[in-house]
C-alpha cells in the first residue's frame, strides 16, 4: 500500500472488496504459519468479539516487526453511535478489559487503539499526520476484513482522498519547528519564540506525545493547556502514551486537567489507565493551574 492513494482502488467494481478480503485472508493464514505464537491470540480475539455486535474489525499493525519484540499493536474498528467521532464508553471499557486479560494470559504487550468508523474516516481524511495514516500503510485485517474494506469504499465513494503514510513519525525527534508550528495553531504561543512560518500539521495527541517524550519540563506543563483548548481524542492518546511508555506522566497530566476541566471521555481513559495499574508521576498542579489560567484555558 505504502504511500499510494487507497482510492485510485476502482471500488465501483464491484469484485474488489471480495478479493481485498481474499488477501487479508492469504495475509493472515501466512502470518500464522510464521508466528504461530498468535494463533491463540487471534482465536481469542475473533470468538470473543464474534457476540460484540459493536465491534467491526479488527486489524493488527505491522505484525512482523511487533511480533520480534513480543508486542501486538491492535486496531479496533467500531461502529459509531449516529455520527459521533467517541465510542460509546461501556463498549470501550469492554474492549480495554477484553485486551488487559489477553495480555495477561499471554505474557505480551498489546496496545490498542479503539476508533468508531466515523472518527476512522475523519482520520484518513485529514490534512494532520496523525497514527491511523501509518497504521494501515502495515497493517493485517484478520477480523472482519471486508467491514475495513467497506470503510474504505465509503470513503472512495465521497472522493476523500485516503492516503497511507509509510514513514511513522517518533514523537521524541519532532522537530523544533514543527512543535513550534503545531503549538501556536493549537492556542500556545510561548513566550519569546518566534512562530515559524510553515510546519506540518501534526495531530493534537502526537504533539501531546511529543511534549513528554522530549522532557522539556516547560513544555510539559503546556500539555494541559493544549489538551483543554481544543478538541482531542483521548483514546489516541492513551494509545500514544501506552506506545511509548509515557503513561505514568501523562496520566499525572490528565488528572490535573479533569480536575480543572471536567470531561467524561478523559474521565473514562484515566480510571482506564487506572485500571491498567498504571502508576501517574504527579506533575506540578500549582503550576500547571496558573498557566491554564494564562492561556484562557479554564
Amino acid at each position: 500500500m505504502g504511500n499510494s492513494l487507497i482510492v485510485g482502488l476502482n471500488f465501483k467494481e464491484y469484485m474488489i472488496t471480495d478479493l481485498l478480503t481474499e488477501m487479508e485472508f492469504r495475509n493472515k493464514q501466512t502470518l500464522l504459519r510464521e508466528h504461530r505464537e498468535l494463533q491463540m491470540l487471534f482465536l481469542e480475539l475473533e470468538t470473543y468479539c464474534r457476540d460484540l455486535l459493536f465491534v467491526r474489525s479488527i486489524s493488527i499493525i505491522k505484525p512482523y516487526k511487533n511480533a520480534k519484540l513480543n508486542r501486538a499493536e491492535l486496531l479496533f474498528l467500531i461502529r459509531a453511535h449516529g455520527m459521533s467521532f467517541y465510542p460509546d464508553e461501556k463498549e470501550a471499557e469492554t474492549l480495554r478489559n477484553m485486551v488487559l486479560q489477553l495480555q495477561a494470559i499471554h505474557n505480551m504487550k498489546i496496545d490498542f487503539l479503539i476508533l468508531t468508523d466515523a472518527k476512522f474516516l475523519d482520520m484518513l481524511s485529514s490534512d494532520e499526520i496523525n497514527p491511523l495514516k501509518e497504521m494501515i500503510s502495515d497493517k493485517i485485517t484478520f477480523f472482519n476484513p471486508q467491514n475495513f474494506w467497506m470503510a474504505i469504499k465509503v470513503a472512495a465513494e465521497r472522493n476523500i482522498p485516503v492516503k497511507a503514510e509509510e514513514k511513522e513519525i517518533s514523537p521524541a525527534k519532532i522537530p523544533e519547528q514543527d512543535l513550534v508550528y503545531n503549538l501556536a495553531r493549537f492556542g500556545y504561543k510561548e513566550m519569546g519564540t518566534q512562530m515559524p512560518a510553515h510546519g506540518r500539521n501534526i495531530c493534537i495527541e502526537y504533539i501531546a506525545t511529543a511534549l513528554i517524550a522530549q522532557g522539556d519540563a516547560r513544555r510539559i506543563e503546556a500539555v494541559p493547556v493544549i489538551l483543554a483548548k481544543n478538541s482531542v481524542n483521548f483514546d489516541i492518546l492513551l494509545f500514544l502514551s501506552q506506545k511509548y511508555r509515557l503513561s505514568e506522566r501523562m496520566l499525572g497530566l490528565l488528572k490535573i486537567l479533569q480536575e480543572a476541566v471536567p470531561r467524561n471521555d478523559s474521565e473514562a481513559v484515566i480510571k482506564a489507565m487506572e485500571a491498567m495499574k498504571i502508576k501517574e508521576i504527579p506533575a506540578d498542579k500549582k503550576s500547571i493551574l496558573e498557566k491554564m489560567g494564562l492561556y484562557n484555558a479554564t
